[in-house]
């Protein structure tokens, strides 16, 4: 009686480990497929809202703000190191920058 709780207790294990192996194999291959899916990548480099005052520079990439001054912070994020939030418009810090 008791060998045949012993087995009939080795083979529960034996069916909860294999599960639980295989459900991990289950994730770990949604998870590398999900990462190598061409479309989930294209959130990563797709930017929605792009800026109107926003401009392509070669070697920086994008910046917002008005280039002529020489306070911009050359940055897509921030448009000028003394005014952050600020439009360039009518700025009361505006800078022209010197060539």
């Amino acid at each position: 009686m008791l060998h045949t709780l012993l087995a009939i207790f080795a083979v529960i294990i034996l069916v909860v480990t294999w599960w639980l192996s295989y459900c991990q194999r289950l994730r770990a291959r949604s998870r590398r497929l999900t990462m190598t899916e061409p479309s989930s990548n294209r959130r990563f480099y797709k930017r929605v809202n792009r800026d109107p005052e926003e401009q392509y520079i070669e070697g920086v990439g994008y910046v917002i703000g008005d280039l002529s001054c020489s306070y911009n912070a050359r940055s897509p994020y921030i448009r000028c190191a003394v005014n952050p939030d600020g439009l360039c418009q009518d700025c009361r810090h505006y800078h022209k920058k010197e060539d």
